[in-house]
């Protein structure tokens, strides 16, 4: 994906903190002014990543489906505490 790597990198640096579309096309952009076109298709490329981080339980949306929704790296501390519950004694650290 093509700006996987921007997004990812944004939005795991603080987990748990909610940013809006246009915070994180910003960060993608490096600030610079884009063309429509272009802002356009950045908007469509990063919404893609979104999409397949929020299948993964990497991100989740907060807010409905409107321009106040808003995106956050999901801690997944508490998950991994339920996945060591079920090792046995001696895979246990």
């Amino acid at each position: 994906m093509k700006y996987a790597h921007e997004v990812i990198d944004l939005l795991a640096a603080y987990p748990g903190r909610e940013f809006k579309m246009r915070e994180i096309l910003r960060h993608v952009s490096r600030g610079i002014p884009l063309a429509p076109a272009s802002h356009e298709a950045m908007r469509r490329g990063a919404r893609r990543v979104l999409d397949h981080l929020l299948d993964a339980g990497h991100v989740h949306r907060c807010g409905g489906n409107t321009k106040s929704v808003t995106y956050a790296w999901s801690e997944l501390g508490h998950a991994l505490a339920e996945n060591r519950a079920h090792l046995g004694p001696d895979l246990r650290q």
